[in-house]
């Protein structure tokens, strides 16, 4: 079988280390080494060469690549374009890199989705290459008919799926299904239905139990030729299981990286003051050869270089000569063992000093090629190419306004912080003004910078407060009675609140109690699936205690059958169960703002713990001791757990392993912790408010998820408490 793969690389430095002090760096750092990534992802089907530069452009997009140790992620990326061009320096030490590519749809007959996982080592000073293969994570169905059907059925129809997607094979479609199966799903279920001659309807139904990822399944559907005693014709599904073969191969080369030496954006503008210019650099890297490094200059560079532009890989040596002569030069280094290719280019002062007041745009377009061959053999060219500017703007301005990115981590639901540039000496009272976009006046911001730290290329700063949460800002950079011409522009994050954070949607999925109003918007979950195993729900609505509306939630601790259970709720979904009584739960959902505090309104009546099966490392619980209960909210990063065949959580909690699989606030995932322990009862009959603040521990990271858990037993993970009940209702996220 001919095997193939689409291949993704990332370039090496090569570039070596000069006097100049914006020069790229290639010596290894203190205890680190590089990896070049190599990752390959195995196509089941043949591609024609339309359709392949097509899929190329979407692995490309939608792959993702995570790198672990055993302190949690170190390493993410999202699109081949991120993984940077000069290979990924990391600590010495063993990893683990994983990769999923493609499109996770719970059903298609096109969109497939990859999965890769891959352990190396990095040794001081090395340089590795690491190869990580991408297999089809999808289970796929096809099916086949008798050619006898024709002569009993017409109009027939096979439909598969689960509850989350079908799909449809009308006729003698040969096309491949492809299914994600879900954590709730563990079967397809197939029908077959159709017309029988005498017109009657024929249906026939079955189920694929335990389908399984990287496994196709081909409904052989066959008639005997038989009669039932009702006339109808008698069918047989035989159902083959086979892996999911490799069948085609198509090499996908990121296009170049191009970036400036000192790592700032290339989409951020040079803001140089006349006749005190320095060098600036950009740098070009590609995982393979490059083709085309083509400038195009602005006018004013034109008529000092003699030229509207140059090939930096493909111009003759003299004309290079020509151009360094004048202060454009290029160091191109390859690699002919790894067929990378980089190239260093720096406009030098005694150019740059030439270059009249304003903008002047430097526009970079990188190429590189890759040869191919289609389905049938014929052979074809792969191009890809990035374009980038490079701005250099001769000012006399007193201040430069610094923009803040898209997503930018220091925009916050009520506060930013604005970022300006001193641009030459004897500037004063630097500052800012803002306005919220479409209004007329402007605020002023001044005084923020002692005077003494005031000087040419310093950057300034100034934190907003009180701004409104999801909305735009205006602002600019000031000095004394100079205002800068760039107004940039922020928008806060939104205040999004919790979903059915006051739990007045309830919904009975056969003997479970469900916090949701239908498992379409299923957003909190809660032990009720294991206990109600044996006919018991901990976690239940409540009409005669409640802060507002017409239900609280009531978390109930009690002994369930042989084992004690704690009444919780938590966001995210009880996945299943393993040594009878062990719970498997997916915590978290996706979540992008960031509140303060948690509040919302409870009432706590604690009892005497009454059954102990274990506890945290170096705390005692005995019977008879009184239980207490436990809130916390957690604000995590974009990374993921594995357990089993369960994947995609933020957090997975595994009660048989609870000491590997628990949650804990200093997890290498978690960006913000709060929490609440309530040791006592609380006053009154009634509900009280309660306000968790959350501390931020990295404040350089935009939320990615959210966890928040209620247990009337603050170690119920551990099967020990005793007969506690807990209300909450009103949950709010404070910004």
């Amino acid at each position: 079988m001919k095997k193939i793969a689409y291949i993704i690389a990332s370039a090496v430095t090569l570039l070596a280390t000069t006097g100049c002090s914006d020069s790229y760096n290639a010596q290894d750092a203190a205890g680190e080494g590089r990896i070049i990534l190599r990752a390959t992802v195995d196509s089941d089907i043949r591609l024609s060469r339309a359709v392949s530069q097509e899929e190329q452009t979407r692995l490309d997009e939608s792959c993702k690549i995570w790198i672990s140790s055993d302190k949690g992620l170190v390493r993410q990326y999202k699109g081949i374009s991120a993984v940077p061009a000069e290979g990924i320096w990391l600590v010495g030490g063993a990893y683990i890199a994983e990769a999923w590519a493609g499109d996770s749809v719970p059903a298609s007959f096109d969109a497939r989705y990859f999965k890769g996982r891959e352990t190396f080592a990095v040794s001081q000073g090395s340089v590795a290459q690491v190869n990580l293969v991408c297999k089809i994570a999808n289970t796929a169905v096809s099916v086949k008919y008798d050619e006898a059907i024709d002569e009993v059925l017409s109009d027939y129809k096979l439909t598969v799926g689960h509850s989350c997607g079908k799909l449809e094979w009308n006729g003698r479609d040969d096309r491949r299904g492809y299914f994600m199966m879900n954590s709730r799903d563990h079967d397809l279920t197939y029908t077959i239905t159709g017309n029988r001659q005498d017109g009657s309807a024929f249906s026939y139904e079955g189920r694929i139990e335990g389908a399984r990822p990287s496994t196709e399944y081909v409904l052989n559907v066959r008639y005997n030729g038989t009669e039932v005693e009702t006339g109808g014709a008698f069918f047989t599904v035989e159902i083959d299981e086979r892996t999911v073969d490799v069948e085609e191969t198509v090499m996908i080369i990121p296009a170049p990286t191009i970036r400036r030496i000192d790592d700032r954006p290339l989409d951020e503008p040079v803001y140089c003051e006349a006749g005190k210019i320095t060098r600036q650099s950009i740098y070009v890297a590609a995982a393979t050869r490059l083709k085309s490094v083509y400038l195009t200059f602005p006018e004013s560079m034109k008529t000092i270089l003699g030229q509207d532009g140059v090939d930096m890989v493909r111009a003759e040596q003299s004309v290079l000569s020509g151009l360094e002569s004048k202060g454009l030069t290029g160091l191109r280094k390859t690699d002919e063992v790894n067929d990378l290719d980089n190239i260093k280019i720096s406009f030098e002062p005694e150019l740059l000093d030439q270059l009249g007041d304003g903008i002047n745009a430097i526009k970079v377009e990188a190429s590189v090629e890759v040869e191919q061959s289609d389905a049938d053999g014929l052979a074809y060219t792969v191009e890809k190419s990035s374009t980038a500017t490079l701005t250099i703007v001769i000012t006399d301005a007193d201040v430069q306004t610094e923009p803040i990115p898209v997503n930018d981590p220091s925009v916050w639901a009520t506060e930013a912080t604005l970022t300006g540039k001193v641009m030459k000496d004897g500037v004063e009272s630097v500052g800012f003004r803002y306005r919220e976009k479409g209004t007329a006046y402007w605020t002023d911001v001044v005084g923020i910078v002692a005077q003494a730290a005031i000087e040419k290329g310093s950057v300034y700063n100034a934190v907003l407060s009180g701004l409104k949460p999801g909305t735009t800002y205006e602002y600019v950079a000031t000095a004394g009675a100079f205002t800068a011409n760039s107004v940039y522009e922020f928008t806060t994050e939104p205040a999004d609140q919790l979903p059915n954070s006051g739990f007045e949607d309830w919904y009975m999925d056969g003997k479970i109690q469900r916090i949701s109003a239908s498992s379409a918007d299923m957003f909190w979950d809660s032990g009720n699936k294991g206990s109600a195993t044996v006919n018991t729900n901990l976690t239940t609505p409540c009409e005669d205690l409640r802060h507002s509306g017409n239900y609280s939630a009531k978390l109930a601790s009690q002994k369930v059958a042989i084992a004690f259970a704690a009444g919780n709720l938590f966001v995210g979904e009880f996945l299943g169960t393993e040594s009878l009584t062990k719970g498997i739960l997916g915590w978290g959902r996706p979540w992008t703002t960031r509140p303060r505090a948690l509040r919302g309104y409870i009432k706590y009546t604690p009892a005497a713990i009454s059954d102990v099966n274990g506890a945290p490392a170096g705390v005692t619980v005995n019977v008879g001791d009184q239980d207490t209960g436990i809130i916390y909210i957690g604000i995590v990063d974009g990374s993921t757990m594995s357990y089993g065949k369960y994947s995609g959580w933020p957090q997975i909690v595994a009660t048989k392993n609870i000491n590997s699989y628990g949650f804990k606030s200093s997890n290498s995932n978690v960006i913000a912790y709060g929490e609440k322990i309530i040791t006592e009862a609380t006053a009154g009959d009634g509900m009280v408010e309660f306000e968790i603040p959350i501390e931020y521990f990295r404040t350089d990271v935009k939320a990615a998820n959210i966890i928040v858990v209620a247990s009337a037993s603050r170690y119920g993970d551990y099967y020990t408490g005793g007969p506690s009940v807990m209300w909450l209702d009103d949950l709010e996220l404070v910004y």
